[in-house]
């Protein structure tokens, strides 16, 4: 959820999962406190927190204080600091090149992530094998340039755990478009 005037619906979704994108520290705990309201588990990607820094003490407040459920980054080196705290963390990948695939396959086998998402879905799809070689224990989410039905349905197909996309037509079943 990119803004904050479609949290309704993705509240409504059929997903477990809501992933608070674009958020500030200030709205951030209200926000989550309205996920969990609605039964479902709150995302936040820390590069996208307007007035946060993720220190030590940030970290803290993203569990004790916020209670986010899943912490996505893109900095390897955060992993392990998050996952002592208890959070359940996502490692964002984005694939551009052989070498960022290359890059991307040594420190997803280094790294103690929970997860990672693949970024754009065309790239994760095609050499999702490729990385699963790296860590085949990790779940994977595919992400980027998510704009059909297919695509989603082409993800469960190479058995992705999930998708994480904006576009609220393809929430779940209520779908309009």
């Amino acid at each position: 959820m990119r803004e904050i005037k479609n949290l309704s619906s993705a509240l409504l979704s059929n997903s477990p999962y809501i992933h608070l994108s674009n958020t500030h520290i200030g709205n951030l705990k209200s926000l989550i406190d309205r996920v969990h309201q609605a039964g479902k588990r709150a995302s936040v990607n820390v590069e996208l927190i307007g007035g946060f820094n993720l220190d030590r003490n940030g970290a803290q407040f993203l569990k004790q204080m916020f209670h986010a459920d899943v912490v996505m980054v893109s900095n390897p080196l955060l992993v392990k600091s998050l996952k002592k705290l208890g959070l359940y963390t996502i490692l964002r990948v984005i694939l551009i090149d052989s070498l960022s695939l290359e890059n991307s396959a040594r420190i997803i086998s280094e790294t103690s992530c929970d997860a990672v998402e693949l970024r754009p879905a065309i790239y994760g799809m095609e050499y999702i094998n490729k990385l699963r070689q790296a860590r085949p224990d990790l779940d994977f989410f595919l992400a980027g340039f998510i704009h059909s039905d297919k695509i989603i349905e082409q993800a469960r197909g190479l058995r992705f755990k999930g998708v994480t996309l904006s576009d609220k037509f393809l929430w779940g079943p209520s779908k309009t478009k």
